[in-house]
């Protein structure tokens, strides 16, 4: 029974990760590889709600599916706990302006609250692409970003963005950031039954991330999943992510231009 109260307690202080995420990113790469980039994000806490409330329900050994009305009840107290507003610092803006390296402006952000919904909105302008790799939506770096406190696995909006000049072609990768992962790797630390840390799993099902890119620069070769005019897409769900291997995941975006 100590192991399941400190798995809740662990699984209340960790909203970013227990949470549903919805990431779509836009960019415009001109040919000296400066552009402007897009960044949306929308984080729905409901799940992590239903996930409190059924690990709750088992420690008092309450049987079956909660209802609606315990369902409702629990949404309405997450609200009133204030949880959510630990997501509006993502992109506040002065927050933001302090910690982008130079050559980068920020051109607009917003968050919008709706129920358990947050959504986030930044737009960017830089004047070398690989600079990106360089933000963080906190504003904290070294030890104050690895200390105590829920970690948004989106802190890094472009993680690993890479441009190398191979001679006649530049190659760009990019990072794909698997939050359901991450946090079923510190489930599996918490002591947490078979059923608890399928518990979690469902809490991602609705897990999405999108990317595109808009570029005169010509292609060479990607691995967009689809294409639109002349636009380049990568659109993974929680299944094709779960499926991808480490060095799949470390180029999750790939994209090959002629100089």
């Amino acid at each position: 029974m100590r192991d399941r109260i400190v798995a809740v307690a662990l699984a209340v202080c960790l909203p970013f990760v227990s949470a549903c995420f919805d990431v779509e990113q836009a960019m415009k790469l001109q040919k000296d590889m400066s552009g402007e980039a897009g960044f949306t994000m929308t984080v729905n806490m409901e799940p992590m709600v239903l996930f409190m409330l059924k690990m709750q329900r088992e420690m008092t050994d309450q049987k079956g599916e909660p209802t609606a009305a315990e369902i409702e009840k629990a949404k309405k107290e997450f609200l009133a706990s204030g949880k959510t507003k630990t997501t509006t610092n993502m992109a506040q803006k002065e927050q933001m302006e302090k910690s982008l390296p130079p050559g980068v402006k920020l051109l607009s952000s917003s968050v919008k609250e709706d129920g358990l919904k947050i959504t986030a909105r930044f737009n960017l302008a830089f004047d070398n692409v690989s600079k990106l790799a360089q933000i963080q939506m906190s504003g904290k770096t070294g030890a104050a970003a690895a200390g105590p406190g829920p970690a948004n696995p989106f802190d890094r909006p472009f993680p690993g963005l890479l441009v190398k000049d191979e001679g006649s072609t530049l190659l760009m990768t990019m990072e794909a950031t698997n939050p359901a992962a991450e946090q079923k790797a510190q489930s599996s630390q918490m002591n947490m039954s078979g059923a608890d840390l399928k518990m979690v799993e469902d809490s991602f099902k609705g897990l999405r991330f999108a990317f595109r890119i808009d570029t005169p620069l010509e292609v060479v070769d990607h691995n967009a999943t689809r294409k639109e005019g002349q636009a380049l897409l990568w659109e993974y769900d929680l299944k094709t992510m779960n499926a991808m291997t480490p060095e799949q995941l470390a180029q999750g975006i790939r994209v090959r231009f002629k100089k």
